[in-house]
This record gives structure tokens, sequence and C-alpha cells, in this order.
């Protein structure tokens, strides 16, 4: 393999600073070559860029028109721009370089610190940022374009050709159509998900001192969030199969072929059916979701029934209506609580008000404005995946998802010759692989270490014992001891019992919907407004995010308790043996 990946960009000059912190939240692995062209170099970069345009944080000429700085792509990996990232805090009232650090960078040695730059501080663009946050805290209703967006979206899904009687050049030249598409929804995602976090932020400053766990209770059972209907709906399919014996005993006999048994058994072709509409409506969702060569609900349906096979042995009282309404309730009484604390005070508690208006109306819009985006992307992916599906036929590639080994400029000859690209794919596609084994570094600055000189993935991790306790960041309030069940992959959740505290290396919306039977949730990677956090929040469930290897540390069947209000988790009983 040479020093450098194929879609890896050159750093900025004048942003040269950039991390992986959040970003593995967003790409964990190496992404697909044309997943990263098709929807991130000529997608969303250049809806970042007219995003922060639009916010006020920076103007057009402080950065590369075609390949915006506040992104890159190193070794495969998906990076932040940190430096970008420290000039918000500079050019953001009420924020520094230094508070942006201590957000996303903590307290990781390899950070330089903040030098300032002539140019870094613009009074003019302080003031437009000052604009845009008096129109966030004055608004009383959610904002007319989403809901233009989602129908424009809809109306795209809808008019989807018939893919299966597209021609391979029509299939091509679907997929590159949608690439302006996941620009121009990108600039509302970059300005609602900025916006989500302003609501939680007046809160947690005016409420932390009375009780830690009131903010994130304040805002938990909120309502009107994007990323919970895929689990109220694989609840409703985990009631079909406990309602049925049949059903019941297919799952009871294990998820191996579990759809071709189904469509043999009594009620197998009514459930099946139940799948493709949830396939069809959810599809886009899944692990890994913003790289479109990742297999989704659509692709890979079985990720689905493992879902609802983990459902179905919960309580009706488990079920994410009763979990949402004891949120609801919760929210309800910590807003009294609030108020109780602050009587008196009229300017905290119109303070308060504001907080919680903002609040509901913005935290959803950035679950509603992924969603969107979400669905562009997957209008990419199931074209390329049946491009994928026929080269396979023809020999050509090993499996479908080969297709996304080649790069956007390549596409043309390939679909001329597929053929003569068998030995250059199943190089490429070993190169690929080895990208995964890389320990993508923390912090680049100003130079991208030639890849012969990353260090390989450690398999080393320290054990934990009785009575450590691991810091991360609060996700959701509560607090729960229970058992744990370390899971790695939300298709096999390896027996996930009701009342056991899932543990996992990430979030995504492939893990949410095992966030229903869990009594809490403890993963590796997440901010505190990822939309996993913001669905266990929906749901009541404690959680903690930012947990260092903890699926690695935790064993399989200890008891740990969950602290949601701090941000730790303390181990109370190794399993024996």
């Amino acid at each position: 393999m040479e020093d450098r990946w194929i879609t890896d960009w050159e750093p900025s000059t004048r942003f040269p600073l950039y991390t992986r912190a959040n970003a593995g939240e967003v790409i964990p692995e190496p992404c697909s070559p044309l997943g990263w062209q098709l929807v991130w170099e000529k997608g969303a970069a250049p809806g970042w860029a007219d995003g922060v345009h639009r916010w006020g944080s920076f103007t057009p000429d402080e950065s590369d028109p075609e390949r915006p700085d506040y992104v890159a792509c190193f070794g495969g990996y998906f990076y932040l721009n940190a430096s970008a990232i420290r000039l918000v805090g500079v050019r953001t009232p009420g924020m520094s370089a230094e508070a942006m650090d201590a957000a996303f960078l903590g307290e990781h040695p390899d950070v330089p610190p903040y030098v300032p730059q002539v140019g870094d501080e613009r009074p003019e663009l302080t003031e437009k940022i000052e604009a845009t946050m008096g129109w966030i805290m004055s608004a009383t209703e959610e904002p007319a374009e989403l809901a233009e967006d989602r129908a424009k979206m809809l109306e795209i899904r809808a008019n989807r050709p018939d893919l299966g009687a597209a021609s391979d050049a029509e299939l091509v030249a679907r997929a590159r159509s949608m690439s302006p598409v996941i620009r121009e929804f990108f600039e509302p995602y970059y300005i609602y998900g900025t916006a989500s976090s302003i609501g939680p932020g007046i809160l947690g400053e005016l409420c932390a001192a009375i009780d830690p766990s009131l903010p994130g209770r304040l805002i938990s059972g909120i309502g009107d969030i994007d990323s919970a209907p895929p689990s109220h709906d694989m609840w409703a399919m985990s009631r079909t199969i406990n309602a049925s014996p049949t059903l019941s005993e297919a799952f009871d006999a294990g998820l191996d072929s579990i759809r071709e048994r189904l469509a043999d058994i009594e009620g197998g072709a009514d459930l099946l059916a139940d799948l493709a509409e949830f396939v069809a409506e959810h599809g886009a969702r899944g692990p890994s979701e913003w790289d479109a060569a990742s297999a989704t609900w659509e692709i890979a349906p079985e990720v689905v029934l493992a879902a609802v096979n983990a459902m179905r042995h919960a309580g009706d009282e488990l079920s994410p209506a009763n979990r949402h309404a004891g949120a609801v309730a919760d929210r309800e009484a910590a807003e009294a609580e609030a108020r109780a604390a602050l009587a008196g005070n009229d300017e905290a508690l119109a303070t308060l008000d504001m907080g919680l208006r903002v609040a509901k109306i913005f935290v959803p819009t950035r679950e509603r404005t992924k969603l969107t985006e979400m669905m562009a992307i997957h209008e990419i992916r199931l074209p390329m995946y049946e491009l994928g599906r026929r080269m396979v036929e023809r020999g050509a590639i090993d499996e479908a998802r080969d297709v996304f080994l080649l790069l956007d400029a390549e596409l043309d000859a390939f679909i001329a010759s597929p053929e003569t690209w068998s030995d250059t794919l199943a190089r490429r596609k070993t190169d690929f692989a080895s990208l995964a084994e890389l320990q993508d570094p923390f912090i680049i600055h100003g130079e991208v270490p030639p890849l012969s000189e990353w260090e390989a993935r450690t398999a080393a991790i320290e054990n934990v014992s009785a009575g450590e306790v691991l810091a991360g960041v609060p996700g959701s309030p509560g607090v729960i001891t229970g058992k744990a069940r370390v899971v790695t992959d939300p298709g096999d959740p390896r027996g996930l019992e009701p009342g056991e505290i899932l543990v996992a290396p990430l979030t995504d919306p492939s893990w949410t919907p095992l966030f229903v039977p869990a009594a809490a949730v403890v993963v590796e990677v997440g901010a505190p407004l990822s939309h996993a956090v913001i669905v266990s929040r929906e749901f009541g469930v404690p959680c903690v995010t930012g947990v260092f290897q903890a699926a690695g540390r935790i064993p399989d069947g200890a008891i740990i308790s969950v602290d949601g209000n701090s941000g730790s988790v303390t181990i109370v009983e190794l399993p024996a043996g």
C-alpha cells in the first residue's frame, strides 16, 4: 500500500489542526472511496461550508472552495478541522478557543496550544453570529424550511426510477445526481445541528448548580424525535411475534436463515410484509450511515430482525411508548423542581422558559435534518448496490459493496469494461481493509504522517478491577445498577436481556432499538447531543458516552453502576471466573 490513500486530502495551511474527536461518531471506520467522493467531497463538505457561512463563523474566502477546510480525509478516515472549531470559539460571544478545546479535545497530550493569528478575530462575524443566536433564542416554532426539505426529499424518493430496469449508466447518473442534493440538505443540518445545543446549554448554565441531573431531565421525553419511530415500529413487530406461537418458535430456533424460514410458516408472510414496509420507510438508517457503502437496514434487513428479536423478550412495560411516557413525567417533575428552586427570581425563571422553549424547538431539528440527509445518501447507496449486484453476477467483483472501492472518475470506465477492473479492485480491497488495522491519529497538525508510520491498532486493553470508576460524558440522566451486556455488532445483540446494561463501542441508529429493552447504555464514543443520546433521553434510559475502551474493558456479565447524571460508570462486581 502507498503512503497515502487514494481519497486523502492535503491539510490546510491556514487551519492546520485536525482531530478525530467526534469524527469517530460520524464515520468510525475508513470511508469507502466512492462514498467519500460522492457524499463528502462533492456534497457534505461544500454543504458544511455553506452552513458556516450562513451561521456567520467564516467567510467564503477563508477556505478552499474545492475542498473546504472544515473537514478532511486522511488515511481514509474522516477528520474535523480543530483549527476552525477554535475560531468558532474565538468569534462567538462568551466563548473562546480554549473553551472549544475543552469541549472537543479534552486533555489529550497531543493537542498544541492555541496561538492567535492575524484575522482570527473578526468583529463583523461576531456580530453576525450574535444575530444568528438572537434568531434561535427568539424562535417560537420550528422553521418552515425543515418541512420543505423533507417534502422535497420524499418526492425524490417517491420518484426513484426502477433501479432493476435501469441501465448501468443510468444507475451511475442517478447516484451522481444526489451529490448536489446532499450539499443542499447539509447546510440546514449544520445550522440546526448547531442550534440544537443552544437550549440545553442555557439550561445547563442555569440549573447544573441546583442539581447536576436537572439539565438532562429537562430535555428528556421532549418528543417529536425522528430517530424514535423505528423503535416503535420494531416494537410492534416484536409484539406480532409474541402473539404467534409459530413465529415465536421460529425465532427461538435462532436467527440463521430466519427470513427464508418465515416464508414457509403461519404468520410469516405478514411479518415479512411488515419488514418490507419498515425498510421502505426507514431503510436509510443503520450502522455508519454517513458512508454510502454501509449496509443499512434496507441493504441488510436481518439487522432489523435481530433488534426485533432482542425486543420481543421485553415486557409491555418497556415499550417505547411507556418508556417515553415515563421520560415525559420525569421532565415535567424536573421542570417543577427547577421552578421551585428559582422561585422569586424573575430573571432566572424567564431564562428557564427561554431555555425550555429553544430546546423544545431545536433539539428535534438535529435529528430532523439528519434524517433528511440520510435519505439523500441512501439514493446514492441503492443504485450503487444494484450496480454492484450485477457485477457480482458477471464475476467482476466478489460482493456488491466492492463497487464502492471505485473513484467517481473511474465509474464510466468500469461499467464499460468491468472485468478489466477485477485485479485493481481486488488489490484495492486488500489495501482498504488494511486501513482499518491502523490506529488513526487523534491529532494531525500540519503534516499527515505517511501511512507506513501509523501504528497498528493495539489489542492490549487494561482490565478493569472491582470498585474502579470509569469516566465518561453524561448522556441521559438517571442511575442504574445491573449486569453489563457487551455488544459489538447491532446485528448480533448476543442475548441482550431486558434489564441488562448495554455496553457498545459507539452510538448510531442501528443501536438505538436496543435501548428499549436495556436498563441503561454505556458507549465508548458519543457526544452529549448525539442522536442516540437524544433517543435514550426520549425513552428515559440512563446513558453515559465517551467511556474509553468501555466495550473492551468491561467484562460481559459484570455488575456495573451507570450514573447518567455525572457521566461515571462504576465496576461493582466482576463476573466469576
